[in-house]
């Protein structure tokens, strides 16, 4: 057993400790992922709230999981889907429509740095210039740790899809940058090294 499951099932019994320690190993990261698909910080912390007040209440009906982080990010990312659409009263929102739209860490970094090299600026437009898709990818993938089948669950891709996405999202970056940058792109992503492929 993992030691997400063990935290896990101790949660769905109703454990504080276990509470706490998902809440607050969580919160940041699911907040950076959600106000990339709605600028609103106080609606994303109410869609977080709310995933968190729908697992407690289900408590031992909860399924199983291996990584809490994808099981968190995956209802987060339905629950923002389904606020956004209560507040559109019926209009319906396709699921793609959820563009991810927000920045990456190394992206705010080099906006605000005054002497940028050339090297930065380039990396810079190359983050610039990927899809709303294949920056949700890069960011679950590199800046989350999340293996592929946990990306196609909560990006509803198949994993040669998603596989190519990210060959695709890097490739785009790498050609932007005209080969200014002398080391591996995804260096700049924050991420388990278990993860590179």
């Amino acid at each position: 057993m993992t030691k997400d499951s063990e935290i896990w099932e101790k949660f769905k019994i109703g454990d504080k400790t276990a509470l706490s320690y998902i809440y607050f190993q969580n919160f940041e990261l699911m907040f950076q992922y959600g106000i990339k698909f709605k600028d609103d910080p106080d609606f994303i912390k109410d869609c977080i709230q709310d995933v968190f007040f729908k697992l407690i209440k289900a408590g031992p009906n909860l399924s199983q999981t291996e990584n809490i982080r994808y099981y968190l990010f995956r209802a987060l990312k339905n629950n923002i889907y389904k606020e956004l659409n209560k507040r559109k009263k019926l209009q319906l929102v396709e699921f793609e429509q959820l563009a991810f739209e927000g920045q990456f860490l190394i992206e705010d970094e080099l906006s605000e740095k005054e002497n940028a090299s050339s090297k930065e600026k380039a990396l810079l437009k190359a983050l610039k210039s990927l899809s709303s898709r294949q920056r949700e990818i890069i960011f679950l993938r590199y800046e989350s740790g999340l293996d592929y089948d946990q990306i196609c669950d909560i990006m509803d891709l198949k994993k040669d899809s998603a596989r190519k996405l990210v060959y695709r999202a890097i490739k785009l970056m790498r050609d932007n940058i005209d080969d200014q940058l002398q080391i591996p792109i995804y260096l700049f992503f924050n991420f388990s090294s278990k993860y590179v492929f």
